[in-house]
């Protein structure tokens, strides 16, 4: 359990992180929480604020979107080609991994990158200075290219607009904004150009950061992990541990080396571990490789967990440290009903606590419902 342990800490499943807390640095905590615990995956927009409820005290709606207004805190398409949130001061790191991994561009039916890709993005990052919708993206690089007739080949061009521009605009250099700016519940669709890259920021340093942040989050963790967890092949990874003051750990039965940070909190494994609620696609369950999660997921429940016909994972209930349901709210009539699944019986006292975990989360997913409801189910 020492594993898993060390990675409840990390992720504020154990106690929870300092939250906003609704102070005049409430924002930079909030930031500095986003930072620690990985960058959070945002394909279902309402993920992040239940996964960082879960994992920070007093947080709030308001929080998350009063960061992200400001842009302290961007989403966009990074490590294998899925939506995070990330803070401003390090999404140039996440995206120059995300792009040396091949995220986004032109990698279509074996079409190459064109020579002056480059040329048309830096275009479009320009343009990008205020958000745009995806159509004003798609009729830009259709004009870039009527521009510059000689600029692409013409299988590029077919390839990208077979898709409407689509995989071009999955570029890393672009974040996620509302067309209108206001942040809130609905998911962000317009397009804007990321945060500069600063100078010095080489491609050594960007491994060495989401390498740390990676142990930092989920540690101890190893190669194949970091590796799984960025899109990436072991090499940059390897060389940026070797590059890295790292502490060298041995996994139960000699089966391979895991690295962590010195200083990073390695509970003891009888440490009390409360029920807790995680969103779908959350990060504690996919940053390791797919045969190295049972640290946090039992292989018995991965079956349950994971949907492999739409590809989707569902948000899970926590017990013990260990994924032991999954869960389900809906509103009908004013009420709001928060539906736990839970694979095996549980004990008075842990549906005890279950039942008060899901009732803040309820609360905190649908403050406006007249009545708040929590139903245990065993399956």
């Amino acid at each position: 359990m020492g594993l898993n342990r060390a990675l409840l800490a990390r992720q504020g499943l154990l106690d929870r992180h300092i939250g906003p807390g609704g102070g005049k640095h409430s924002g930079k905590a909030l930031v500095s929480a986003i930072e620690q615990v990985g960058a959070l995956q945002a394909q279902q927009w309402s993920s992040p604020p239940v996964g960082l409820w879960s994992r920070l005290a007093d947080f709030a709606h308001d929080d998350l979107w009063a960061v992200l207004g400001k842009g302290d805190v961007v989403t966009g398409i990074l490590m294998r080609r899925t939506l995070h949130l990330v803070s401003a001061a390090e999404h140039p790191s996440w995206a120059r991994i995300a792009a040396e991994t091949g995220v986004g561009g032109w990698l279509l039916r074996g079409v190459e990158t064109p020579e002056r890709a480059d040329d048309m993005l830096k275009a479009t990052i320009a343009y990008a200075k205020q958000a745009r919708t995806g159509d004003e993206l798609t009729a830009f690089a259709d004009q870039w290219v009527e521009d510059h007739p000689d600029a692409l080949p013409d299988k590029a061009v077919a390839a990208q607009r077979e898709y409407k521009w689509r995989p071009f605009r999955a570029q890393p250099a672009f974040v996620k904004v509302p067309a209108n700016g206001d942040w809130g519940a609905k998911t962000p669709a317009a397009y804007h150009a990321g945060p500069p890259t600063p100078n010095g920021l080489t491609s050594e340093k960007a491994w060495e950061t989401a390498v740390t942040r990676h142990l930092g989050a989920f540690g101890p963790a190893g190669a194949d992990d970091i590796a799984y967890w960025l899109g990436a092949t072991a090499g940059p990874v390897k060389a940026a541990i070797d590059r890295l003051d790292l502490l060298t750990l041995g996994e139960a039965g000699g089966r391979r080396t895991l690295y962590d940070l010195p200083g990073a909190p390695r509970p003891a494994d009888d440490t009390d571990a409360p029920p807790r609620f995680l969103p779908a696609f959350d990060n504690a369950l996919l940053a390791y490789a797919a045969n190295r999660r049972a640290r946090i997921l039992p292989d018995a429940h991965k079956e349950r967990v994971y949907l492999k016909r739409n590809l989707r994972w569902l948000p899970t209930l926590l017990v013990d440290g260990l994924v032991a349901g999954v869960w389900s709210s809906e509103t009908k009539r004013g009420v709001a009903t928060l539906t736990v699944n839970a694979f095996d019986n549980l004990t008075k006292a842990a549906a005890a606590a279950v039942e008060a975990e899901g009732e803040g989360l309820v609360r905190f997913t649908e403050p406006t419902a007249k009545d708040h409801v929590v139903r245990i189910t065993t399956s």
